[in-house]
């Protein structure tokens, strides 16, 4: 940052930021958001038979189902919650398989989508790859590689309270940015360094599931969906609305929104399909058990993958983000490795980044992208 150009990113309260980071649209435009109520008619259809079993079995069955069809999503909600909702995320599984997949979000292209053969998307979740990736990177060969090294971030989460192994994660990382830019060099290929959020150390959990069962007040006349650090809701009746409405305002840690309130974040919902209200839990706190939390699905990932084994003997996160935006953790920002170009602005948004993309390529940005570019030679 002493010796190149760069501008502080402002983000959003998701953990979905790549979709607007490369189409350069908000959430509300491109729709990927996690989840989206149902119309009546098809949520209050006929129950089925696995809607009938109890959660720990409904939910057992589905993670086998998981374990052979890879775009299974959401195993770990019981199938008569999960039937509710239609499912609007961008799992990395698909996109790590599939360029493809990039292209187009919701009815917006993105920059893959844009560039065509001259854009490719790099992704590795381990940091056992980082050399074969040094091998390749830059290839040269199309006009933007664009990689998601996602290993940092999934270390982080599981192990954000164990100082040494933190300490040689970010090492690694170092290094391996090092010699990224090494390469880039040599090859005379400009690097951008981009970090869209950090992570807050986990120091409490907010048992909300366990408060929502107490409430006495039947599923059937609400809905929710409950993630790591912020949890939605829809109801239908007016006694749900106003008991679990009540409930929430005294759940300590969290700050309380109806879907009007997110416009001031540029989520600009026009109706409460995604969520009537949402509990936003406080940085440094979580929601446990949440509806990606299934005891069989936590001890496969932990003894599957080594960057979550920490999951194994405690299944709540150690690290967060996703929160309210303004906190530290929420904070990312992008380098430029080019003295010839200067940062604009102090501070962008996730927006800006697709047309900055396009802008160094020497490309007009269409007219959906609302975001200007961030740098300028």
């Amino acid at each position: 940052m002493g010796s190149y150009p760069w501008t502080a990113i402002s983000t959003l309260p998701s953990t979905e930021l790549l979709p607007t980071m490369i189409t350069g649209v908000y959430p509300h435009e491109h729709g990927i958001w996690q989840v989206r109520l149902k119309s009546d008619e098809k949520r209050l259809k006929r129950r089925r038979i696995l809607d009938r079993a109890p959660d720990f079995l409904s939910t057992t069955i589905q993670c086998f189902r998981k374990l052979f069809d890879r775009s299974y999503d959401l195993a770990a909600i019981p199938a008569r919650r999960r039937r509710r909702f239609d499912l609007f995320r961008f799992k990395y599984e698909r996109r790590m398989n599939s360029s493809e997949f990039l292209a187009k979000i919701g009815s917006y292209d993105s920059i893959f989508g844009i560039l065509g053969e001259n854009g490719k998307y790099h992704f590795t979740k381990s940091f056992g790859k980082l050399d074969s990736l040094l091998s390749v990177l830059p290839s040269g060969v199309p006009r933007l590689e664009f990689l998601e090294m996602y290993a940092l971030d999934l270390m982080q989460h599981w192990f954000l309270d164990r100082e040494d192994t933190m300490r040689s994660a970010y090492q690694t990382t170092d290094d391996f940015v090092r010699r990224l830019h090494e390469n880039c060099q040599r090859t005379a290929v400009t690097l951008m360094l981009l970090v869209d959020h950090g992570q807050e150390p986990v120091v409490g959990a907010i048992p909300l599931a366990e408060e929502l069962r107490g409430s006495g007040i039947p599923e059937e006349e609400f809905s929710y969906f409950l993630e790591v650090g912020q949890a939605r809701f829809w109801f239908h009746t007016d006694r749900a609305r106003r008991r679990i409405t009540d409930l929430l305002g005294t759940i300590d840690h969290t700050t309380m929104l109806g879907y009007k309130d997110l416009h001031r974040y540029h989520m600009e919902w026009e109706d409460e399909t995604y969520g009537e209200l949402y509990l936003m839990a406080e940085p440094g706190f979580i929601f446990f058990p949440h509806d990606f939390y299934q005891p069989l699905a936590n001890l496969f990932l932990g003894l599957t993958n080594w960057h979550q084994r920490s999951r194994v003997f405690n299944p709540r996160h150690r690290g967060n983000h996703g929160y309210l935006p303004g906190h530290p953790s929420e904070k990312g920002y992008a380098v430029l490795l080019d003295r010839d170009s200067t940062a604009i602005r102090p501070e962008s948004e996730l927006i800006d980044l697709a047309p900055s993309v396009l802008s160094f390529l020497g490309m007009p940005k269409p007219v959906h992208m609302k975001g200007t570019s961030a740098f300028r030679e």
